[in-house]
């Protein structure tokens, strides 16, 4: 334990310095990065509040997380930091810090009448007042590098004024749990009856391999509703949360079969499909029993699941109890091991998917383009700059806790040799790329809400560029990702350090990066930003730094304008409307800023190159693909696809092209790819290899 609270130390004050925040933000973000690691929350806000509530209650918070899956508020708080010492969280402790977060939801109005109101405080306060019948649970945890007492044991939920109200606690030694875990994660473990008091499912082992073993159950509708009501989206795998995130919960049809005919839901529905690292399983008299999961999550069927928890919670008055205790829900449950999790999981869920009505977006986090994306990471170094004598890469971390897992178990040496190739300050994730790319795209209110928003609008618009073309995710696409993320993390510095900056920080740099990149676009006919020149320096020049400061102060006074059309700024910043008023206010540009743009033509010549050099590259891939499967593969292929009666004639042609290559025919480069499209079609048929 002293080891790692040491290794926290020493990341706090990296972040403090690097990033200029506070030591009590530094900690924050880094507790908060490892519990969204987790999938525990995601997109977290940092906001410092302290103040007295009704009956002069302390209240105080250190950030906010708004699930609006769940309708679930999340509020933090930190005691003081340990640093380096030996603490104890003691139980009155806890309970003074739950209760002084707690009267900050339960005392929003008092607030609202006291604060400053362009303060972000103000703006929490006044969005809880206005989503008061849209949050069912209020969530409360403490983040700490205190040890928790051996008093403090398992928290009891409470209800108050008919909002569920949970309590969490992250000490040291939970969060180093998490991080020596394999995979970044702490496992969701239920206990059927300790949990939900159920003696057990009844289970059918079906197909078994060595990296999976699949189960048939019908699992009881009670059980099912109450298992979501407790764990909620963790439940729920990351594209079905995203699904449900931009259709909607509930399903009307769903429902409407739940509360008139609880009988016939079987015969309605298709059921659900979900994944466990394990289950544990009991012999009865009657057969096996399921009566407990390891890191259970849902691949399909979460509307199945979120209708009947929806409804047992919110239709108690339509004897939705009485019905639902009536339905049973088919359930195929694949066993996976963790070492095959991240390669079979999104299979599963992709082809689970693939019988309804889950877009391509939904399902874009499994998209090749991110595997290109992170194939580049891993090939291109960042020029050397500061006096380095080599440069350092930018690491795309495609999956979850792939960064982590890069070091897991290794030796110190081998860890400190990873981490000055692949600096953690240079990492970035799917829902960064998705950030950075949707302010290029001048589409700042996008980028302002919300990761998985921001992550599926950003995902439309990369499917349709990809089916189009996919040869523009190349070395120079690349770069110019990098360029972005360097462009908002040093925005996002120097907005933190003007004397005007309170708060909407995120929301400031969003705006403040669209609107230049949009007026230049607009103002200047034949010169454009040079994205490659920020790449080569792997910084920010004078000239822009000077413009961000210039740009950001306006849009911030843009932003808190008191005749917004609504009253909180965040909510504010995600509208369209606030974007397009943006856009239309003038500034002035510093002359060091237009001095470094560069020539419109130029960059269209280089970006196009790009494309021809990446389309080339993938036709000679393609090639060494085809050759590298060998005839015999392509037999196979055929063979199946034959009996299967997939091939139609063109395809027959192309298969036998492919089955002739150890015979000295030669596909072209069009013809190697329209085999790899037909080995995909295949796949997509059930071929299992």
């Amino acid at each position: 334990m002293d080891s790692y609270r040491v290794e926290l130390v020493h990341e706090l004050k990296a972040k403090v310095a690097t990033e200029n925040m506070s030591d009590r933000e530094s900690f924050f973000q880094i507790y908060c990065e490892k519990l969204e690691q987790s999938e525990i929350i995601e997109d977290f806000h940092y906001l410092q509040f302290k103040g007295k509530g009704s009956r002069n209650r302390s209240i105080q918070i250190d950030g906010y997380v708004y699930n609006e899956l769940d309708n679930k508020l999340t509020l933090f708080i930190i005691p003081s930091l340990a640093y380096y010492e030996d603490k104890t969280l003691t139980l009155n402790d806890a309970d003074s810090l739950f209760k002084r977060a707690k009267y900050f939801y339960f005392d929003a109005d008092k607030i609202i009448s006291e604060a400053e109101e362009s303060s972000e405080g103000y703006g929490l306060a006044y969005d809880i007042l206005n989503k008061k019948i849209e949050i069912n649970v209020l969530e409360i945890i403490v983040l700490t590098d205190y040890m928790k007492s051996n008093t403090i044991n398992i928290i009891d939920r409470t209800l108050e004024n008919n909002v569920r109200v949970n309590y969490s606690i992250y000490d040291i030694s939970r969060m180093k749990l998490i991080d020596e875990s394999e995979n970044g994660k702490e496992p969701l473990v239920i206990d059927l009856w300790e949990d939900f008091q159920a003696e057990g499912i009844q289970v059918l082992p079906t197909s078994k391999t060595d990296d999976y073993q699949a189960y048939l159950c019908n699992i009881p509708g009670e059980l099912l509703a109450k298992m979501y009501n407790k764990y909620q989206s963790r439940l729920l795998e990351g594209n079905v949360r995203s699904f449900l995130q931009t259709k909607g919960k509930v399903n009307k049809g769903i429902r409407n079969t739940i509360l008139n005919s609880p009988e016939m839901f079987f015969a309605y529905n298709n059921g659900i499909a979900a994944t466990a690292e394990a289950v544990d399983i009991s012999e009865r008299a009657d057969g096996k029993v399921i009566t407990g999961f390891k890191s259970l999550q849902i691949v399909n069927g979460g509307q199945t699941t979120a209708s009947l928890a929806n409804a047992w919670e919110n239709d108690k008055s339509l004897n939705s109890h009485n019905q639902i205790k009536r339905i049973f829900v088919p359930m195929k449950i694949s066993v996976v091991s963790q070492k095959s999790a991240e390669e079979l999981i999104p299979n599963i869920s992709r082809f689970a998917n693939s019988q309804n009505k889950v877009s391509d977006a939904d399902l874009a986090s499994n998209h090749p383009f991110h595997r290109k994306v992170e194939e580049l990471s891993r090939r291109i170094h960042a020029p050397a700059v500061g006096g380095n004598q080599f440069g350092k890469f930018w690491y795309y971390e495609r999956a979850n806790g792939q960064y982590r897992q890069e070091t897991y178990k290794s030796t110190d040496s081998f860890k400190k040799n990873f981490e000055s190739r692949y600096p953690k300050s240079q990492l970035f994730k799917k829902v960064d790329l998705a950030k950075y790319y949707n302010i290029f795209l001048q589409k700042p209110h996008i980028a302002s809400a919300g990761a998985q928003m921001s992550f599926n609008k950003f995902s439309e618009w990369m499917i349709k560029q990809w089916d189009k073309n996919s040869d523009f995710v190349n070395d120079e696409f690349y770069r110019k990702v990098i360029a972005l993320s360097i462009l908002f993390k040093k925005a996002d510095n120097i907005v933190r350090n003007q004397d005007w900056y309170d708060s909407y920080k995120a929301n400031i740099v969003a705006y403040t990066l669209s609107v230049i990149i949009h007026r230049v676009e607009t103002d200047f006919s034949e010169s454009t930003i040079d994205f490659q020149q920020i790449w080569k320096d792997q910084d920010l020049t004078l000239g822009w730094t000077k413009q961000i400061q210039k740009v950001s102060y306006i849009m911030y006074q843009h932003l808190t304008r008191e005749d917004r059309t609504v009253e909180n700024v965040t909510e504010w910043a995600k509208r369209e409307t606030s974007w397009t008023m943006a856009k239309e206010i003038d500034f002035e540009y510093e002359e060091e800023f237009i001095a470094q743009l560069i020539n419109k033509k130029y960059v269209i010549t280089q970006e196009y190159s790009a494309i021809k050099e990446q389309k080339k590259a993938n036709e000679m891939n393609g090639l060494l693909q085809v050759y590298e499967y060998g005839s015999a593969f392509w037999k196979e292929v055929y063979n199946w696809g034959d009996q299967e009666k997939i091939w139609n004639i063109q395809d027959v042609s192309f298969m036998k092209l492919a089955m002739g290559i150890d015979e000295g025919k030669v596909p072209s480069d069009r013809q190697a790819a329209k085999i790899l499209q037909l080995l995909e079609k295949a796949r997509m048929e059930s071929f299992p290899k």
